[in-house]
């Protein structure tokens, strides 16, 4: 069966303008690296703002921090790395936790009643022995 040509076009164009959306993130720092400020540089901006950080990483062409503010609350931003100008900042709710489990952790918690209730609930029945 052969495909029309109006809708060959339209899927060739389709498929282009797919192909260019990541190309548009605006959050992406695209500042040659040899015109960053480097991470001790950051870091001395951030404790001059009162911030302590708790994570420095680069995503996306940017310094990212996790840290705590001046008034202890946790917050997540994101640096241009030549100004050190602030892109992004959110604020304690808005962040998410993450837990990072490794092999020597031991295991995982098991879901379900804790160790001191009963399954069924705190008023349920022992079960007979079968």
């Amino acid at each position: 069966m052969k495909c029309p040509p109006c809708l060959r076009d339209g899927l060739v164009v389709l498929s282009m303008g797919l192909a260019a959306v990541p190309a548009s993130a605006k959050d992406d720092c695209d500042a040659p690296v040899s015109r960053w400020q480097t991470r001790e540089a950051l870091r001395q901006w951030a404790a001059a703002q009162g911030w302590q950080i708790q994570r420095l990483k680069i995503d996306d062409g940017c310094y990212e921090i996790r840290g705590t503010d001046a008034e202890g609350q946790p917050f997540k931003a994101k640096i241009e790395p030549e100004t050190l100008k602030v892109l992004k900042l959110k604020h304690g709710d808005h962040l998410r936790e993450r837990t990072h489990r490794r092999a020597d952790d031991g295991p995982a918690p098991q879901a379900g009643p804790s160790p001191e209730e009963p399954r069924g609930g705190a008023d349920a029945q022992p079960r007979p022995a079968q």
